[in-house]
């Protein structure tokens, strides 16, 4: 399907062009935005079929731009595409109003296919046309599962995948939205920012797991308050820490830290 208007906001200039020469290519018009304020401008100007939105940008991020045009403007019919790059976001997302989700990296044919439907029930359309049915292409998500996130967002932050698997289905049945993460990046801080997370569980055994993150986190005033756990293998890793820990209000356990970490978030459901 080709024709239709489509915004794409996100803060690095290298996705943004990427992207939008894709869809040129496929004859969409393409209108560019660097973060939500830009995108609200850029909406005002000329109203587009669909939105490609990413949620971690300085400025005004996507989860408030998606508060502003459904809350505040009213544009409920809008269809709205997130990126992300980050395990767990996806039903955070849809519960803060997105249509749909694709997750970087890219598949083309997959971000082709999910604009296309965006821009198909953008202009009125509420079922799929038989050509469409034929081809690959994914369907909108349906809605989550009872219980599923409504319990806010925890962050887990574990070196090992088998136990960050293990540990991210104990949470999700718990009802919490898990965004899980192999190692520590920079972005950590302005993704937390973003989601508001209920607790944070930090592995000091993964890559660019230490003090230095929580005090980065500390950093974010929206962030000052959220609980912070940190665990390791090692009872000297803990040991070591500990006092710095305190002082940055964050606790921290050794094994067996399975229990620990679950007693952990249950305390916040008190």
């Amino acid at each position: 399907m080709q024709g239709g208007r489509i915004l794409i906001v996100d803060d690095e200039p290298m996705v943004r062009e990427t992207i939008a020469t894709v869809l040129r290519d496929e004859g969409y018009d393409v209108d560019l935005a660097d973060d939500g304020a830009d995108a609200l401008r850029k909406l005002d100007a000329h109203r587009p079929d669909a939105v490609l939105l990413d949620l971690m940008m300085p400025g005004m991020n996507g989860r408030q731009f998606l508060t502003a045009i459904r809350n505040e403007r009213g544009l409920t019919d809008l269809p709205v595409v997130v990126m992300t790059a980050v395990h767990g976001v996806g039903q955070r997302a849809l519960s803060l109003g997105a249509t749909d989700i694709v997750e970087k990296p890219f598949d083309v044919d997959e971000l082709l296919g999910k604009i296309a439907l965006a821009v198909y029930r953008a202009r009125g359309n509420a079922d799929l046309p038989p050509p469409l049915r034929t081809q690959r292409m994914p369907t909108i998500p349906a809605e989550p599962p009872p219980n599923e996130g409504e319990r806010g967002v925890v962050f887990l932050v574990h070196h090992d995948r088998g136990a960050l698997q293990r540990l991210d289905a104990m949470l999700s049945a718990r009802g919490y939205a898990v965004v899980s993460m192999g190692r520590v990046t920079a972005q950590l801080p302005r993704l937390a920012r973003v989601l508001a997370p209920r607790a944070i569980l930090l592995d000091l055994d993964c890559q660019g797991g230490g003090l230095d993150v929580v005090r980065a986190l500390r950093a974010e005033p929206a962030l000052d308050g959220v609980p912070v756990l940190l665990f390791s293998r090692a009872d000297q890793a803990v040991d070591d820490v500990r006092p710095d820990a305190d002082a940055l209000a964050a606790a921290a356990v050794s094994q067996p830290f399975d229990e620990q970490l679950l007693g952990f978030v249950e305390r916040l459901e008190r």
